[in-house]
């Protein structure tokens, strides 16, 4: 039997929707509210969600994978309301985390316990709608509960954390290496935040803002660099006497600076590649076969949502040190417009509903 959330919940006001229709343009629909969940599925109150530079990408027109129109968001928590008659692990009530990887399910790769690198994948707010909407439905799998203990705004920042879990795992970090990490962003802080507090690795950060710089200081990086003034990877080598960089992680997603990256590395470093980068990487395989160099892609996350949840619970990082802005919901463009206009004050811009 279908559980029901009360009718006042239904009924206060009017759902709407953050639909963008072509780039830099967007309109508020009225929706109706979702019902009737399948037996699978569960409908879900957005208590908050995340702007990932994915959002921003859309907004303006610049991701391949989207068409218009489209509701956005992809990084969104909340109450649940409905659950379908076969779910057993959340409830109504329950504030869950929403994993927005969607993958088939059945191809060899999802029966792999590969689901991020689905051949059909899709993500919440990309190829699909999105979280930037007042109540939504989801796949109950897609759904992972979490205690009062951790804030809404901060609980949104569980999907940028699992990119940062992800590229751990496929980096195989451990205590030993020695981590340049190029990018203070969103990812790369929460990249560092993670090497520092899951695997206890030393971590220089470099990034052309001098804020984000000070931010890396202060969330524990043992040096940090600016490569308007420095040479990254040589400083790098220096600070740890040519023994490191062991692995070197891009969390920009530019191509020129990925294969500067490449064409520097030390031999034998692993060199992790979150972003998506559309354009050639024209590197000589010589200079990857020389040098044992080790080019790793992560895409999104697998699974890593429990995990992330776990570490918030148990102080293993600090995701609040990322929130830099909030705005309610029906601000998302005054968002948008600062992210454009002032990107050294920006770091995460949570939307609150």
């Amino acid at each position: 039997m279908v559980h029901l959330a009360t009718f006042l919940q239904y009924e206060v006001t009017k759902l709407k929707a953050f639909v963008i229709t072509e780039p830099l343009k967007a309109q508020w629909n009225n929706i109706e509210q979702p019902t009737n969940p399948g037996s699978q599925e569960v409908i879900i109150k957005v208590k908050a969600a995340g702007i990932c530079g994915t959002d921003v990408h859309i907004w303006h027109g610049k991701h391949g994978a989207v068409t218009f129109p489209r509701i956005p968001g992809h990084e969104l928590v909340g109450e649940v309301l409905e659950v379908g008659s076969d779910v057993e692990h959340v409830k109504v009530g329950d504030r869950v985390a929403v994993d927005p990887v969607v993958s088939c399910g059945q191809c060899a790769l999802c029966k792999s316990d590969k689901h991020n690198i689905c051949h059909q994948v899709k993500c919440l707010g990309v190829q699909t709608e999105g979280g930037f909407t007042e109540v939504i439905k989801v796949s109950a799998d897609r759904t992972f509960v979490f205690s009062n203990e951790v804030d809404w705004d901060v609980a949104a920042l569980v999907e940028p954390f699992s990119i940062a879990a992800q590229i751990g795992e496929r980096l195989r970090l451990d205590a030993n290496d020695k981590v340049l990490v190029v990018g203070a962003g969103t990812i790369g802080l929460a990249v560092l935040q993670t090497i520092q507090g899951i695997y206890g690795a030393a971590t220089i950060v470099a990034d052309i803002s001098a804020k984000k710089l000070e931010m890396a200081t202060d969330m524990g990086a043992k040096a940090v660099v600016n490569p308007k003034e420095t040479n990254a990877i040589e400083k790098a080598a220096e600070i740890w006497d040519n023994q490191g960089p062991t692995v070197v992680i891009d969390a920009v997603g530019n191509t020129k600076i990925l294969k500067d990256l490449c064409m520097q590395a030390l031999p034998g470093t692993r060199i992790g590649v979150i972003g998506f980068m559309a354009d050639e990487l024209a590197i000589p395989p010589v200079e990857i076969t020389k040098r044992e160099l080790e080019l790793i892609g992560s895409r999104m996350n697998n699974n890593k949502f429990p995990d992330v949840l776990r570490w918030f619970k148990e102080g293993k990082v600090d995701a609040a040190k990322l929130i830099s802005h909030k705005y309610k919901f029906t601000d998302i463009e005054k968002a948008f417009d600062v992210i454009d206009k002032q990107p050294d004050e920006v770091c995460k811009v949570i939307l609150e509903f």
